[in-house]
């Protein structure tokens, strides 16, 4: 299958497209043009709908791990909505104009009103969501609501990951530069992520559909990654100390 991966050079993006590119050709986009995995590499404004246009020619599917750079990108809405709303939305129509049927959105569990709850979830571009806690957030709220008006507009099958907190496991280095001392049930390896995006881009009858992504002990219900996409993490940063007080 050829695969449109926005993102692909950014922090999550290099460790999804390591296992992605395994399984499928990878055409890469990114603003700024680095070395990959991918089949192909291309620098690439998404905010421009004539970029996105070229970008979607001749793809099967695409994964949309595009962001603005943060923190510094969530400060004022501009840069925000223009990467990861803006962007989004340039995509999904350029997809509707070519008739691509099949999306991946990492999108983020902190959609989610209370994430620390099993029970909690959200309907995809319905909610209920968590509003309140920042442009991030906001912009990945927004993101889903595109998800939905495509799948009902055009028929575009969407999967949403919804990862936790990002971090390799190895490294232990977020990408703010932290360094990650003690194991919290959030923590989420990008290679992990992108097992998930190959097992959602094989599924035969995908529809509008979200899966939390977590560690086993992540208190969001991970039923739907667990049993429809037959999904575990593989990297449980073992390395790490657990400390009981409930993270």
């Amino acid at each position: 299958m050829n695969v449109l991966f926005t993102g692909a050079t950014g922090y999550s993006g290099r460790g999804m497209v390591e296992i992605l590119s395994a399984h499928h050709i990878v055409r890469g986009a990114d603003v700024v043009y680095k070395s990959s995995a991918c089949s192909e590499m291309l620098a690439a404004d998404i905010t421009d709908y004539e970029t996105c246009r070229a970008l979607v020619k001749g793809m099967d599917a695409m994964v949309l791990c595009h962001m603005a750079p943060n923190p510094d990108g969530y400060k004022l809405p501009g840069p925000a909505f223009d990467v990861n709303v803006k962007g989004t939305a340039n995509l999904y129509h350029a997809a509707a104009e070519v008739g691509l049927k099949t999306v991946v959105l990492i999108s983020s569990c902190g959609v989610l009103t209370n994430p620390q709850s099993p029970t909690t979830d959200a309907e995809v571009g319905v909610g209920p969501y968590r509003y309140g806690d920042g442009l991030y957030c906001l912009s990945k709220v927004m993101q889903e609501g595109i998800a939905r008006h495509y799948f009902v507009q055009f028929g575009i099958a969407t999967a949403v990951l919804r990862p936790s907190w990002i971090v390799y496991d190895g490294e232990l280095i977020s990408k703010y530069g932290e360094k990650i001392e003690r194991y919290y049930s959030s923590l989420i390896d990008p290679r992990d992520i992108g097992r998930a995006v190959v097992a959602a881009l094989s599924l035969p009858s995908l529809k509008l559909e979200s899966f939390n992504i977590g560690q086993d002990d992540l208190t969001a219900d991970l039923t739907s990654a667990k049993t429809r996409l037959r999904w575990s993490p593989q990297h449980r940063f073992e390395s790490l100390p657990r400390v009981n007080d409930g993270n």
